[in-house]
């Protein structure tokens, strides 16, 4: 279940993160779309219960629209900010261990580290990837859904506006297609993403053992030297299996 609601968790953290940042520029823009949102709402509900005059109709829908279409550019541009500081923070930890592997060469440990961070750094780029589509999807999908109750909408009003409705409908059909097409790419990156997963265990089980392997005193050089030929030898077994288990596929699916 927490799974199902997880991108819209990790989008308000995301805004409450923006606003911890204690920055007043970016929360009078959270502000402004908060109150967007609400003017949005509050129009629609009293257009829809009839509580305005028959005349304002098209002025109200109007300003409703402007407003949620005002205030969720507010909002993506404090999400597209924080993407940036993320990026920025990432391209520092980055540089910070790269810098670190220059000054101390004879170190392998600080090797598998700038490698790990730069496959983490790729995850979340692929993860950000992944949680845009899913949102892209969600956006064309609901277009669909409003394009179709659009055209039942006119058809249940007047049966004269039948052929409106049916091309509104088969708008919002053709629509809401579209946007399922955007699940197949959706499902690929997210492969990808379990990849990078499935390398990064790999990496970080490397850096465990050259972690105990350095632990083992210099006195004892021959437990030490038999220590790198045995996680040398792993390495080769570990990194052969997947090109091995290819070659075998393949000839099982050879007549």
């Amino acid at each position: 279940m927490t799974a199902l609601f997880s991108p819209y968790i990790g989008l308000m953290k995301t805004l409450i993160k923006a606003w911890n940042l204690d920055s007043k520029p970016i929360q009078i823009t959270l502000v402004s779309a908060s109150i967007g949102f609400g003017i949005a709402g509050v129009l629609a509900s009293m257009n829809r219960s009839g509580m305005l005059p028959t005349g304002a109709f098209g002025y109200v829908e109007g300003t409703a629209v402007a407003a949620a279409i005002i205030s969720g550019v507010l909002t993506l541009g404090v999400l597209a900010y924080m993407e940036l500081l993320a990026g920025q923070a990432q391209e520092e930890k980055i540089q910070t261990v790269e810098q670190r592997v220059r000054e101390h060469p004879e170190k392998p440990q600080l090797a598998w580290d700038l490698a790990r961070v730069k496959l983490e750094s790729y995850l979340d780029r692929n993860l950000s990837q992944v949680q845009s589509i899913y949102w892209l999807t969600l956006v064309v999908m609901l277009c669909g859904f409003g394009f179709v109750s659009y055209g039942l909408y006119q058809v249940s009003e007047s049966a004269e506006k039948l052929p409106v409705s049916v091309v509104a409908s088969a708008s919002g059909v053709l629509i809401s297609f579209i946007g399922g097409s955007f699940l197949v790419i959706y499902r690929s990156i997210l492969a990808q993403s379990k990849g990078y997963v499935s390398v990064l265990e790999r990496i970080n089980a490397v850096g465990m053992a050259v972690q105990v392997i350095a632990t083992i005193p210099e006195s004892d050089l021959e437990l030490k030297n038999k220590g790198k030929a045995a996680l040398a030898e792993q390495l080769l077994k570990l990194y052969a299996e997947p090109s091995t288990s290819k070659k075998a596929n393949k000839t099982k699916k050879k007549p």
